[in-house]
C-alpha cells in the first residue's frame, strides 16, 4: 500500500455530444464516436506501460461514454469497472438533449456560464453539483485508502475537484474556462493519511499527440 491515496481522475473519450455540440444526460448519452475510442485505446497502451499507475480499483460514471472509455483502458488490467451514479456530469434538467445553439435561443445565455442556478428547470446548480462531487469523491477515498484507483468521469467532476480542493476553492468555475480538461486526459491526486488533496498533475494528455483527428491544445467544453 501507499503512504497516500492515488486518485486518477481520467476525462471520457470524445463523446457524440462534444463532436455535435448538444447536452447530454444520463438516458441520452450517445456514447464515444470513432476517434473517442481511438483516444481512449492510445491511453489503454500508455498506462499498460506504467506499472506505477497500476489501479487496485476503476471505477466509472454509469453514463455510456465513461463506462465504455473504462472498459477500453481497464482491460488489460483483468478488473471490471464498478459503476457509480455520483460520478456523472452535472444534470442539465428539461435542457437534456438541446444543442447548444437551441439551449441559447431558448434560455438566452450559453450553457455553463451561469454557475449558481440551474442550467434549467430540474437540473442541477453549480454548488449542489460540486457537493455531490465532493462527497463521491471523498468516498472514493475513504473505500480505497493507501491504494491506486482510477476514476472515469466527466469534465466536470474533474474541474469542480480542482478548484474546490484547491487551498482557497469555491471558485466560479465560469470564471476559469481554460481549465477544461482534454478528453482522455490523466488528473492525478495525491490525498494524504490527514486528508490533505495534493495535485500531481492536471490536464496530462500527451498520448493524443499525433492521433489523427485530435486537435491537441483544446480544451473542449464538459458536455
Amino acid at each position: 500500500m501507499n503512504d497516500f491515496t492515488r486518485v486518477v481522475l481520467i476525462r471520457h473519450g470524445q463523446s457524440a455530444s462534444n463532436a455535435g455540440g448538444w447536452l447530454s444526460g444520463q438516458e441520452s448519452c450517445g456514447g464515444l464516436t470513432e476517434l473517442g475510442v481511438a483516444q481512449a485505446e492510445a491511453l489503454r497502451d500508455r498506462l499498460a506501460a506504467d506499472d506505477d499507475l497500476r489501479p487496485d480499483a476503476v471505477l466509472v460514471s454509469t453514463m455510456r461514454r465513461a463506462v465504455h472509455t473504462a472498459e477500453i483502458i481497464a482491460a488489460p488490467t483483468g478488473l471490471a469497472p464498478e459503476q457509480h451514479p455520483d460520478l456523472i456530469e452535472r444534470t442539465s434538467g428539461e435542457a437534456e438533449g438541446l444543442t447548444i445553439a437551441e439551449y441559447t435561443a431558448k434560455y438566452g445565455k450559453a450553457p455553463w456560464l451561469d454557475w449558481h442556478n440551474p442550467l434549467s428547470p430540474g437540473g442541477e446548480s453549480g454548488p449542489e453539483f460540486g457537493e455531490r462531487v465532493l462527497t463521491a469523491t471523498d468516498r472514493v477515498v475513504g473505500a480505497h485508502a493507501g491504494r491506486t484507483v482510477w476514476v472515469v468521469c466527466h469534465g466536470g467532476v474533474i474541474m469542480v475537484s480542482a478548484v474546490r480542493r484547491w487551498p482557497g476553492g469555491g471558485v466560479d468555475l465560469s470564471s476559469i474556462p481554460a481549465v477544461s480538461p482534454a478528453n482522455t486526459s490523466i488528473n492525478e491526486w495525491h490525498v494524504d493519511a490527514d486528508g490533505a488533496w495534493r495535485l500531481a498533475r492536471y490536464n496530462d494528455h500527451t498520448h493524443l499527440v499525433g492521433l489523427v483527428g485530435n486537435r491537441p491544445g483544446e480544451a473542449p467544453a464538459p458536455i
